[in-house]
């Protein structure tokens, strides 16, 4: 897939309702389970963490996407310039 591909999906994802309403779904769900955990239970603690970190980086991974075609763009119109 083209860079400007992964970004225009990348885009279209993050605009898109049921995308935004499930992220706060399982964002709440996850801080429920934060809530719900016993202290000292340590095995429970670090999968709410891995969840957490999971969902946290799939996010800034669809941004950086987007990043990623706007520098490209960027380059490309920048070495247009100079020729």
């Amino acid at each position: 897939m083209k860079t400007i591909d992964r970004a225009n999906a990348a885009r279209r994802l993050q605009d898109n309702e049921d995308f935004k309403e499930i992220v706060a779904c399982i964002e709440a769900d996850i801080f429920e389970s934060f809530r719900n955990i016993s202290i000292g239970d340590n095995e429970a603690l670090a999968k709410a963490h891995q969840l957490s970190h999971g969902l946290k980086l799939m996010i800034q991974r669809i941004n950086k996407y987007q990043e990623i075609a706007v520098l490209e763009a960027n380059q490309e119109a920048a070495k247009d310039e100079s020729y």
